[in-house]
C-alpha cells in the first residue's frame, strides 16, 4: 500500500519513521528501508520504504510474512494490502497528523508587541546615571 503525507512536516522521513518504531535495514546495494515487528517473532513483520519529496513524505508499506525461502533470492512472502497493512497505514495517518498539530501548535504565539532594541549608547548612558 502506498500513501503520500502532504507536507509540511515536522521532520525528515528517516526521524519519523523511528520515531514510530520502525528499525532501518540497509541492503548491500545502499537502499534503506523500514521494518517493524507486528509481534515478538521476527515475522511477520511491516516493511517500509519511503521517499521524502518536495510535496511531502511517502510511504510505501508491506507485511512480509516470512523470509526469503531460498538462498541468494530476495522474494518473500509479501502482503500489499489486507487488514494488517490497512491498520498499519491508518495508524501513520493519525500519528503523521498528531504531529502536524503539534508542529503548529507549539510555534510561539506573539501577544505583546516586541519593542526595538536600544542602541549600546542608549544602554551605556542609563547604566551611569
Amino acid at each position: 500500500m502506498q500513501k503520500l503525507f502532504s507536507g509540511p512536516l515536522p521532520d525528515h522521513g528517516r526521524n519519523i519513521m523511528r520515531r514510530f518504531g520502525y528499525g532501518e535495514l540497509r541492503k548491500w546495494n545502499g537502499e534503506t528501508s523500514y521494518a517493524k515487528r507486528v509481534s515478538a517473532a521476527n515475522f511477520p513483520r511491516y516493511h517500509a520504504y519511503i521517499e521524502d519529496k518536495s510535496e511531502g513524505l511517502q510511504i510505501n508499506l508491506h507485511v512480509d510474512q516470512k523470509e526469503a525461502s531460498h538462498e541468494g533470492s530476495h522474494a518473500h512472502s509479501g502482503e500489499y494490502d489486507g487488514p494488517l497493512v490497512e491498520a498499519e497505514m491508518a495508524y501513520f495517518t493519525k500519528a503523521i497528523t498528531s504531529l502536524k498539530q503539534e508542529q503548529h501548535s507549539s510555534l510561539p504565539q506573539v501577544t505583546t508587541p516586541i519593542e526595538p532594541k536600544k542602541s549600546a549608547h542608549e544602554k551605556k548612558s542609563r547604566f551611569w546615571k
